[in-house]
């Protein structure tokens, strides 16, 4: 190539190893791997390899996915043509130039490596194509061309010769690295589906991370296709690509149990930590990469500095060089950053999702602790709990996997600096090493308290959440009440203690985050001093500036390490809280379809049953006084096989104990249960049924293997007296169900539950008292039908039921129970002597709400109120729309919302101190030149010519004193304000979050119940969660790093643009490069935020719906559907993240680029336009400045955009409808209204759901005297549950009025109408604590009061066993679900209606529940105690209101009959009467009334 050649390898450049050691170690490295990867190593190496190369292994491997791959996709062989013609033709130009070299006797070992290299290179291509990029050729080639650099840098002189062969050389190396780089990365496609760069974004399509090759994976140009969608039109959710299978929630998971069955002994932390070992690796060697090259800029700049001291032309050309070597460590930061960020972050992403999906698993097999409440400190893990789990401690701990390599790196920046500033100061350096000490051990009293606190709010968080869940689940009740605003007051005082403790974390927060933010200030003025004052030295601009420099780049270590060392404590606590839920008890293994344990031994289990078994509630602590609340058995039963079974007995009896303990849902003390749950054998129907928010079919179908079956689909239908509700909805059988079952009455609720056990696979079927909530026809039916029959055949029903006589002819066994004991059980012809009373009295207990012709449904609840809704033609089929989503930019309003919310004169404040801090910023830089420059009077003075405080100063080499005092006094304004400024920020964050909280609770406690029918609660407790936790932390942050990027972009671009002009056009031109890659970023990045934060709802809605359903779930072993379902709602989640930060990287990279160049051509201006050394300092430590503001500015105002999101969808919400005033002052009915002597009247009532729908109430009139009990009944869809929601508005009357003792109701306000009228409806709501604050509240009553409501509603006598030993009093724990019997929590709600002795009464359906004796007796206590009060009952057992005083038939939203109960009997034909004639009790009924 050129003689010259010679002296680089000779002299002081002898030991380059650019020429021939490198290429020949990679090339020897290259045969190495070749030749070992075709022999088989012997089996002690391969075991100790796999071991030590077992952390460098990716965790999910092609293996580990479920296929099916692409191999096969198209060979690009043209790339290998070109590869192996540039390898020939390099091969061929070395071995020509050894020949040359050789025959002109110069050095020749450099060009025979080099052919030897690249020869071997060719035979390599050519005997096989590299299906991914030859990583170790590209390296051989890269080494040519920085070897070729090296010879540049070494030449004596510029011939023309040299440089054309050094041009050729690099050219064609950088061919060969530039075609090696489009071969894809990956060598199988790991699904059919990759997208490709030129196919349109799409959910079908796998992200295209996967067919990147080099070159799009070395910029993120592979993203490009969706940023220009972005720009045509906002994003939707089939426009964002889905996860790549590698990050695909399944296999993780999967990945995830398989460790944990091979180390059950390994904790979470560890499992953590072994999946993502070659993240962290990655992550922790590219981070160290930052943290050493890091101090280039730095010394950098000390050296363009000390070149401009006295300037040369030498010293120029110096400061250039270093420029570049500065320019060259930008571009490796922009590259380095983008590949460690994507590392991070998928070890973020996958940490999170494992987390994620262990919770939720869990949740699938930890014991249902219902029963236990808050009289246990921690709580279990409810839903709100659970959601903080996965909403708050999940991201904490996978936080601290993305800040994993900062915790290593600080240390070593902190010591490369203070090494650094010793090789610059001296000694005097040291005196800052003291101060940083001192702040240390500041600091350490205040991180432990700091844990303290967190640990508390943390708690004062999950009790808000579980107040806030509590009233949401249950407003429909608490509005009954006339409750919802004293229990939103209580939700309040929760958000207030939890307040409390964030003022407390502020505090520490703020002086902790003063300490770390001024010490650098601190370090260089007690540094200064020390140089100045004590070793009597001058400090040069140059040192001045790069001890700055270093301190800046101290205080980010410095900063960081506690704050790290916090953040790893709190994830220290999360990880606690997850591990504790974890580490929570389980069902048992053969109660759990998840288990691992193996059943096809169980799979033809001989019988069902108990085996000498005991049970106890899960949850009860030993010693409680709750420990002899209830014991079942001990039980001794074999159920028959194929045959139906009962279990009588009565209320609290244990019935449906006996079928939770045969599930394995109760604790088992002692003996075993015989039951096969795996493989659907097993369906369960429940006294409360649940159903899923889905259509009506897809509840009945349930995930059954058997897919739809129409035939025996409508079979089932048929069977279990559907086919006349599906008429009623024009949608039929594919109407929507609300959440919890909401758009259907109690009875259809029932039937279908019961036909989702019907239509399973199952051969043993559960049933908890489905003809419970049905009339007697119905109840007919069912039996001839369902329960017997076809759908019968073969299969082992066990069916808890009051029916006895009506079920008895079809059963063989027979159970009764009492007090949780057997009382005698055998076949059935041990149970014919029954008595006929007693078998009338057991059918008694049918619902009896007849319908006026046929065997039409009548079942009804107070949710009858959206029945309407679904009204032929009218009705919207859709009840639940999808969650909407904003689009385009965030409106001004909601900006102005927060601000108002935090305090106009806070957000002027904090203006006004930024402000101060960037002017006493750039005045601190500006004193410190002109300081530096003092020492040489001569210097050129590069500020305009004004008059500024230091001008009188004498120079420093004189008197130091006064210019350190000037230093002193900037530094304190400085500290001051950065204190000044952060606890003006907390104190805004707090009141914009206080206020925003109690106007979101505020207006969703005062919506209309509509609302909630049609919103999910998940999706409200998604704004609870979330969204109020971006607005408690992030959003405050966010809207301060907008205005400070904004501020700093304008001050440093300003600074610059004064002390060099010439640079103006350049940086307009850089500055229209900045904007003209912005818009599509924000974009994209808007939509995918947005779409990211709608798609959290649904994951969590649906959490709420299965812990409710969790009993169900397992007993028809659907916990894999579950799971899989939850997969689902996690990937789609996470695509939206996951792309979004992929788009983050494609900017960030493109800012880091320009950013290293606008830093480079301001350094070349300030030496090219010869400014003094003071004046370059200032520009280049702006344009760093400049550079990092604007790569931050378009990042930090796309954030803010997107927290403001959370406020924009709280203001959304602040925007529902209100139901009207809860108290109207000026309209207060009088204390004793209504009075007992008081009539209320109903006048010309019409009553619809919305504007848009039919009539439910017609123009409806008629009177009820003082005191009279009045029974309401009629076919289901007559109007009853709407007429009682009239009364206590929670539907307005569209016309006529209803006047109370006097007062027209529409007057006044619904808080002082609910709490003087009592409902009680058929569904139960308890709260989580005690009896006494589920009776009553808000302590408005005595204890003695509470004791004689409990005795009057036979409360006591149910529970005597546990007053027996002594167990029960008023502070026994109660919860949501608890341990309870469905008939027992009725009447606690019984007893908290007849508590509030209000003179007007509701029952709607209140004793369905409950056995047929106890009803009686009941209904002596309400004809005794509610003898002056009025009572209107939606009857659905006739025998309940024949005597009453009269009677009210509804049909079609009309009255057909009103009168008494003799007369209407009498009244041949009559409604009234054909209800009775088709009743059971007829004869019991007519002989009733003729007494």
């Amino acid at each position: 190539m050129h003689s010259a050649q010679e002296p680089w390898f000779s002299g002081q450049l002898h030991d380059v190893p650019f020429g021939t050691w490198c290429p020949a170690a990679i090339i020897i490295l290259a045969i190495v791997t070749d030749f070992l990867a075709r022999r088989q190593l012997p089996k002690i190496i391969q075991v100790v390899w796999s071991a030590l190369s077992a952390p460098f292994r990716n965790f999910i491997a092609l293996d580990d996915l479920e296929g099916p791959f692409v191999d096969d996709f198209p060979k690009q062989v043209w790339i290998n043509r070109v590869l192996v013609s540039i390898a020939l033709v390099c091969s061929i130009g070395w071995l020509a130039y050894l020949g040359y070299a050789i025959a002109l006797r110069e050095h020749w070992t450099n060009a025979l490596v080099a052919s030897i290299a690249w020869f071997y290179t060719t035979l390599r291509l050519l005997s096989r194509a590299p299906p991914t990029p030859p990583y170790l050729l590209i390296l051989l080639a890269v080494s040519q061309i920085a070897a070729a650099c090296v010879y540049y840098l070494s030449l004596a002189d510029y011939a023309a010769g040299p440089i054309i062969a050094i041009l050729i050389r690099t050219i064609i190396s950088a061919a060969f690295v530039y075609v090696a780089g489009l071969l894809p990365l990956q060598a199988v496609r790991p699904a059919l589906n990759v997208a490709s760069s030129i196919d349109i974004p799409s959910s079908n399509l796998s992200s295209p991370e996967d067919d990147a090759n080099l070159w799009s994976w070395c910029t993120v140009s592979f993203v490009e296709p969706i940023l220009d969608l972005a720009w045509k039109r906002t994003l939707n959710d089939a426009d964002v690509w889905c996860l790549s299978p590698f990050f695909r929630h399944k296999n993780l998971f999967n990945k995830c149990l398989d460790y944990r069955s091979r180390y059950p002994t390994h904790s979470l932390l560890r499992f953590l930590l072994v999946s993502n070992s070659l993240d962290l690796i990655l992550d922790l060697a590219l981070e160290m990469w930052g943290a050493v090259v890091g101090f280039v800029p730095a010394y950098a700049l000390r050296m363009i500095l000390s070149s401009l001291d006295n300037p040369t032309p030498d010293s120029v050309a110096n400061a250039k060089y270093w420029a570049f070597l500065t320019f060259v460590a930008h571009l490796s930061f922009a590259q380095v950053d983008l590949f460690k960020n994507w590392h991070t972050r998928r070890c973020y992403e996958r940490t999170r999702g494992q987390l994620f999906c262990a919770l939720h698993y869990k949740a699938l097999r930890r014991r249902d602790i219902s029963g236990k409440t808050s009289s246990d400190e921690e709580g279990s893990a409810d839903l709100g709990k659970i959601v903080n789990l996965m909403q708050g401690d999940a991201y904490a701990v996978a936080q601290r996997f993305w800040d994993f390599a900062a915790i290593f790196s600080s240390p070593l920046r902190l010591v490369i600096a203070l090494v650094f500033l010793y090789r610059i100061l001296g000694w005097s350096a040291m005196s800052g090493v003291v101060v940083i000490l001192f702040a240390y051990i500041l600091n350490y009293p205040l991180a432990t308290y700091n844990i303290k606190i967190t640990r508390a709010s943390w708690k004062a968080k999950d009790k808000r959440m579980n107040v806030v869940n509590e009233l949401l689940q249950n407003i429909r009740f608490l509005k009954f009440y006339g409750w919802e605003n004293q229990w939103s007051r209580t939700a309040h005082q929760a958000r207030e203690e939890e307040l409390n403790w964030r003022v407390k974390e502020n505090v520490v927060d703020t002086i902790i985050s003063f300490i770390w933010t001024w010490i650098p200030s601190a370090t260089a003025l007690v540094t200064f001093s020390w140089y100045t004052l004590g070793e009597q030295e001058q400090l040069t601009v140059s040192k001045a500036f790069t001890a700055v420099a270093l301190f800046s780049q101290l205080q980010e270590p410095m900063t960081a390490l506690p704050g790290q060392f916090f953040a790893l404590l709190h994830a220290y606590v999360s990880m606690q809280r997850i591990e504790g839920l974890l580490a929570e008890q389980e069902v048992p293994e053969w109660a759990s379809s998840l288990s691992t344990v193996d059943a096809g031994s169980e799979a033809d289990c001989s019988h069902i049953g108990f085996n000498n078994a005991s049970f106890e509630w899960h949850g009860v602590r030993k010693g409680s006084m709750t420990e002899a609340r209830f014991q079942l058995g001990p039980l001794d039963i074999k159920f028959p096989k194929g045959q139906l079974s009962l279990i009588s007995g009565a209320t609290g009896a244990g019935k449906s104990a006996m079928l939770t303990a045969l599930l394995g849902e109760m604790h088992c003390l002692s003996g075993d249960v015989s039951i096969n749950k795996r493989r659907h054998q097993v369906a369960y129907c429940a006294q409360t049924p649940w159903l899923e928010h889905a259509t009506i079919r897809d509840n009945i179908i349930f995930g059954s293997k058997l897919g739809f079956d129409e035939e025996r689909y409508h079979t089932v239908v048929e069977a279990c007296a559907l086919e006349r509700d599906l008429v009623v909805f024009e949608a039929g059988d594919m109407t929507e169900i609300g959440e919890k079952g909401i758009t259907l009455s109690g009875g259809q609720r029932a039937r279908i539950a019961l036909a989702r056990a019907m239509y399973s696979e199952a051969n043993c079927i559960l049933l908890d008292d489905p003809l419970a909530a049905v009339d007697m026809h119905t109840a007919q039916h069912i039996v001839q039908h369902c329960l017997s029959g076809e759908l019968a055949r073969n299969r082992t029903i066990i069916l808890v039921t009051h029916h006895i006589s009506l079920c008895l002819p079809i059963a063989s066994y027979v159970v009764e129970l009492s007090r949780g004991s057997i009382a005698r059980a055998g076949d059935k012809e041990e149970f014919q002597d029954i008595g006929e009373s007693d078998a009338l009295n057991e059918v008694d207990d049918g619902e009896t709400e007849v319908a006026t012709s046929g065997t039409q449904t009548p079942d009804n609840n107070i949710a009858e109120d959206v029945l309407p809704k679904q009204r032929p033609s009218r009705i919207v089929k859709k009840l639940v729309e999808t969650e909407a989503r904003a689009e385009g930019r965030v409106p001004f309003r909601t900006y102005w919302v927060y601000i108002k919310a935090a305090g106009l004169m806070s957000w002027a404040l904090t203006l006004v101190l930024m402000l101060m801090i960037r002017m006493i910023n750039i005045g601190n830089q500006v004193f410190l030149a002109k300081w530096g420059e003092s020492y040489d009077v001569s210097a050129l003075n590069f500020l305009p010519s004004v008059n500024y405080p230091w001008d009188d100063l004498p120079p420093p080499d004189v008197n130091v004193k006064p210019w350190l005092l000037i230093y002193l006094y900037i530094s304190i304004a400085g500290a001051f304000s950065v204190l000044a400024y952060i606890s003006l920020g907390y104190y805004a964050s707090l009141q914009a979050s206080r206020s925003l909280f109690f106007r979101l609770l505020q207006r969703l406690t005062r919506a209309p119940a509509r609302f909630f029918d049609t919103t999910p609660i998940g999706r409200i407790l998604n704004r609870f969660t979330t969204d109020i936790n971006t607005i408690d932390g992030a959003l405050q942050a966010s809207a301060r790093a907008a205005l400070s990027g904004v501020l700093n972009f304008l001050a440093s671009f300003t600074v610059i643009i004064v002390v060099i002009p010439a640079l103006a056009p350049f940086a307009v031109v850089l500055a229209w490069l900045y904007i003209r890659i912005a818009p599509r970023f924000v974009q994209a990045q808007r939509d995918l935020r947005r779409l990211e934060s709608v798609s959290l709802s649904p994951a969590f809605a649906g959490f709420d719906e299965l812990l409710r359903g969790l009993s169900h779930v397992r007993a028809f072993a659907m916990e894999s559907r579950y799971q899989d379902k939850f997969y689902e709602k996690v990937d789609k989640f996470q695509s939206y993240d996951h792309v979004y930060w992929l788009v983050n990287g494609w900017l960030r990279w493109r800012y880091d680029c320009l950013g290293s160049v606008v830093v480079y051509l301001t350094t070349l201006f300030a030496l090219s336009q010869g400014v003094s050394n003071g004046s370059a300092a200032v520009v280049i430590v702006q344009a760093g400045i400049f550079a990092e503001a604007s790569r931050q500015l378009v990042r930090v105002l796309a954030q803010l955009e997107l927290d403001f999101n959370s406020v924009e969808r709280v203001v959304e919400y602040l925007g529902v409808p209100q139901e009207a005033p809860a108290i109207i002052e000026k309209n207060r009915p009088p204390a004793y209204w209504p009075s007992s002597n008081g009539q209320l009247a109903v006048e010309n009532l019409v009553v619809r759901y919305s504007p848009d729908l039919p009539d439910v109430l017609k123009n409806i009139s008629f009177v009820v005297q003082p005191s009279e009990k009045i029974g309401v009944v009629g076919r289901t869809g007559s109007g009853k549950s709407s007429l009682a929601l009239s009364l206590l508005r929670m539907i307005e009357a569209s016309a006529g009025r209803i006047i109370i003792d006097g007062i027209d109701i529409s007057t006044i306000g619904l808080e002082d109408l609910r709490s003087r009228i009592t409902i009680v409806s058929q569904d139960v709501s308890l709260f989580s604590g005690t009896l006494r604050s589920n009776l009553d509240p808000f302590e408005e009553h005595t204890d003695q009061e509470c004791w004689d409501v409990l005795e009057r509603c036979q409360l006591t006598r149910l529970l005597s066993r546990a007053i027996e030993k002594g167990g029960f009093t008023l502070e026994m724990p109660i919860s949501q679900g608890g341990s309870l019997s469905a008939g027992e929590r009725q009447l606690v709600a019984l007893a908290r209606a007849v508590l509030r002795k209000t003179n007007i009464i509701i029952m709607d359906e209140a004793t369905s529940q409950i056995d047929s004796r106890l009803d009686d007796q009941i209904q002596t206590t309400i004809r005794e105690e509610l003898s002056d009060a009025l009572v209107i009952t939606i009857a659905h057992r006739l025998k309940t209101i024949i005597d009453y005083d009269r009677i009210l038939v509804l049909d079609a939203g009309e009255i057909v009959e009103f009168d008494k109960p003799k007369v209407l009997l009498a009244k041949v034909g009559g409604a009234f009467r054909e209800m009775c004639r088709k009743s059971a009790d007829w004869p019991q009924l007519f002989a009733s009334v003729e007494r």
